[in-house]
């Protein structure tokens, strides 16, 4: 099983993709988790549909890009090496931009904050400013959840939703620097008419993580797995998600690219999926029933590395706003890990 199986089925759903034919997408952070999936549909789709499609990936890391996708680039394919914290030049006549470079692993609040709020920062600005130069058709900033800081546990989350953070908190380097990339995003678009969309992305998972360095709760639990460990919850497990597959992700991302409002944020989370920490790990336990996997809760006081999230325990989200746009989640959080662990696994084996 690969990424192919998800990408043909996402090909199937008959999303909009037309008014990508013979233009340029500028994708940042392509070798994260995020960034890596979307760029590897747009390969594929661009390969099965004849599109002429040009892709500009910028990177932080030469080596990685030419791992992941050295066999893949061509003329149509290229790639700048960027730190996005500098201004970014190029003589390519720019179309679309995805911003989805971004540190989102908790594991860098604490040792690494500046590297964490940056991207969010600077790093909007200086590829806002190409978009100004490029007169772009669209920009699709990659907003968080955190940036609704903390609110009532009961309150459904909408676009409207206000919550507060402390500038004071370690972890606020990535949430305040989030708000900050909106409101750069909104600045733009009110001074210059750059269109762009704000995409809040709720807790979203898949194949292409970082197996050997994200410490995000589902990365431990798929890691746990495969590896044949007890699940370990690092909490009570009581907090609630809505767990969204990166599959979904991709058609929000088409969707708002083609029919998002400039200006605007969306929610994007799969909310049919709102699940506890304690649940989810009961849910990928049943989706692998073959496999002697049980879980239990570790005591807090041996993991000195766990920063506690302060902000909401109970997130409820509403995704009507882009539900209205067409959009809709179709993956279970058993499929939705079953893929990411069989996958995972194919690709460990492959690489032996």
């Amino acid at each position: 099983m690969d990424l192919t199986t998800d990408f043909q089925e996402l090909v199937s759903q008959n999303l909009d993709y037309e008014f990508l034919r013979d233009k340029t997408l500028l994708i940042t952070g392509a070798t994260g988790m995020l960034g890596r999936y979307l760029t590897e549909y747009f390969i594929y789709l661009n390969a099965v549909k004849n599109l002429n499609l040009r892709i500009l990936l910028i990177v932080r890391n030469l080596k990685k890009v030419e791992l992941l996708f050295g066999d893949k680039l061509n003329k149509n394919i290229q790639y700048l090496v960027s730190e996005l914290n500098t201004p970014l030049r190029t003589e390519e006549k720019i179309n679309y931009i995805i911003h989805a470079a971004s540190l989102a692993d908790p594991q860098y609040y604490k040792t690494n904050p500046v590297d964490v709020a940056l991207p969010n920062i600077l790093g909007t600005y200086y590829l806002l400013e190409l978009a100004c130069k490029k007169k772009i058709e669209h920009f699709l900033y990659f907003s968080s959840a955190e940036v609704y800081g903390k609110i009532s546990n009961s309150q459904l989350i909408t676009e409207n939703t206000l919550g507060t953070i402390d500038p004071l908190d370690i972890r606020s380097c990535y949430s305040e620097s989030k708000r900050m990339g909106e409101t750069l995003c909104k600045s733009y678009y009110e001074q210059y008419q750059v269109p762009v969309t704000c995409l809040r992305i709720f807790h979203t998972y898949g194949p292409t993580l970082d197996y050997h360095h994200d410490q995000r709760v589902f990365s431990e639990f798929v890691k746990s797995v495969i590896e044949n460990n007890q699940i370990v919850m690092k909490s009570t497990g009581e907090a609630k998600r809505a767990f969204c597959y990166v599959l979904d992700l991709v058609s929000a991302c088409l969707t708002l690219l083609s029919h998002g409002l400039p200006g605007e944020a969306y929610n994007m989370a799969n909310d049919e999926c709102f699940v506890s920490i304690k649940e989810l790990a009961q849910e990928i336990i049943k989706a692998f029933p073959d496999r002697n996997i049980s879980f239990y809760k570790e005591n807090r006081e041996t993991n000195s590395s766990y920063i506690e999230n302060k902000v909401t325990t109970y997130i409820n989200v509403s995704t009507q706003k882009l539900r209205a746009l067409g959009w809709k989640p179709t993956i279970s959080i058993q499929d939705g890990f079953r893929r990411t662990i069989n996958m995972i696994e194919d690709e460990l084996a492959h690489r032996r």
